[in-house]
């Protein structure tokens, strides 16, 4: 599936830009608007960025230091509990989990001779067929290069967070707010919106195409033994590859963790052709709860662990109850062997996976035969 930007056709005037966005979209319209700031003339300019993890940050320090030298106020929000080690010249606005602006990408920038905005909220969403889960996050926002835009933008940002910054910090911001009301609007920035615009949509465009033509082929092929080639199965190398780069404390994922007692003894039993439709029958009872973005991966001979992303505790636990007594019914079918399942689940935003804690619950509730437990957190 490709990047999605969609327009919704009641959109305000200076609203062209809004819509619905995946992460790697947001990253080059961010990065322009960087450039853009980099670029500005020697005058006040202000940069505010709302970066929700420090480790998003880090993968920009860089270009956030070089805007800071160059005389800007450069001020970024993160989710951290203590002060973070930033760049020379850029103050930090530390928010926590349940702060509104904690689910906000965004990047402000504003002078008196321009400014340009982007601001998305974290719709905890991912868009089918993503090549990673935190390439497919799903953005709700809108963006601008215009000056107007970015001086609304400033003034909704510092009434959210004036309590919370240092003396010196307002008074760099409200210089430029000052600054910025002694010249008239720039009539350029009119002309820049309609070319940048087009630009995001050949964007979007290209990539539709490329991860079109890449979902098919990953369909056909195994892409670095990323299915197991006996059961079709996804693999723990597929799981790596999916989660990658996963922020602590963004996406919320449900995790089912299934284990199948005996299904490691189904060859030495059976045979081969015994245990191969065992462990299809035991897909099939997954893939019929299954939503286009989640994913089934099998962890070892007895174990099995379903990804939903963005699901709700209630969902997850009902998905486990449901899968542990398809599970049951398997020995009406070839090969007509008894199996039980024992599942663990949670909804987790924590990073790693809480896989082992996972483990260690499903043992216990297959040692209990209990059918299912629900870990908090």
């Amino acid at each position: 599936m490709p990047d999605v930007q969609t327009r919704d056709s009641r959109t305000e005037p200076g609203d062209e830009g809004s819509g619905t966005f995946t992460k790697q979209l947001l990253v080059e319209i961010s990065h322009a608007m960087e450039r853009f700031a980099l670029a500005g003339p020697d005058e006040p300019r202000l940069v505010i960025a709302m970066f929700q993890r420090l480790a998003y940050f880090r993968r920009e320090a860089e270009m956030y230091r070089r805007i800071a030298e160059r005389g800007a106020t450069v001020l970024v929000g993160l989710v951290e509990q203590f002060p973070p080690d930033l760049p020379p010249g850029v103050r930090h606005l530390l928010l926590g989990d349940g702060d509104e602006l904690a689910r906000e990408w965004s990047v402000t920038v504003l002078g008196p001779h321009g400014g340009a905005t982007l601001v998305a909220e974290d719709e905890e969403r991912v868009t089918p067929g993503a090549r990673t889960l935190e390439a497919g996050r799903r953005f709700h926002g809108r963006w601008s290069f215009r000056r107007r835009d970015a001086y609304a933008e400033v003034l909704r940002l510092r009434a959210a967070t004036s309590s919370r910054l240092p003396v010196d910090t307002l008074r760099a911001i409200d210089d430029v707010l000052s600054a910025v009301v002694t010249v008239p609007e720039p009539p350029g920035q009119e002309w820049l919106d309609a070319p940048l615009r087009f630009l995001v949509d050949r964007m979007d465009l290209a990539r539709r195409g490329g991860d079109s033509l890449r979902g098919r082929l990953d369909e056909i092929a195994d892409p670095a033994g990323e299915r197991d080639p006996r059961t079709g199965l996804l693999t723990e190398r597929f799981l790596r590859r999916w989660t990658a780069g996963l922020g602590p404390g963004t996406l919320p994922l449900g995790l089912v963790l299934l284990r199948v007692d005996g299904a490691a003894e189904l060859r030495h039993r059976y045979g081969l052709r015994a245990e191969l439709a065992a462990m299809q029958g035991v897909a099939q009872c997954f893939a019929r709860q299954l939503s286009d973005v989640d994913r089934v991966v099998r962890m070892g001979h007895e174990d099995f662990l379903a990804v939903l992303p963005a699901r709700r505790p209630d969902e997850v636990l009902r998905f486990s109850e449901e899968v542990t007594r398809q599970i049951s019914t398997l020995e009406q079918q070839y090969p007509f062997v008894p199996l039980a399942g024992a599942a663990a689940a949670t909804v987790t935003r924590q990073r790693p996976l809480p896989l082992p804690a996972l483990a260690d619950q499903v043992a216990r509730v297959s040692a209990a035969r209990a059918g299912v437990s629900l870990l908090v957190g």
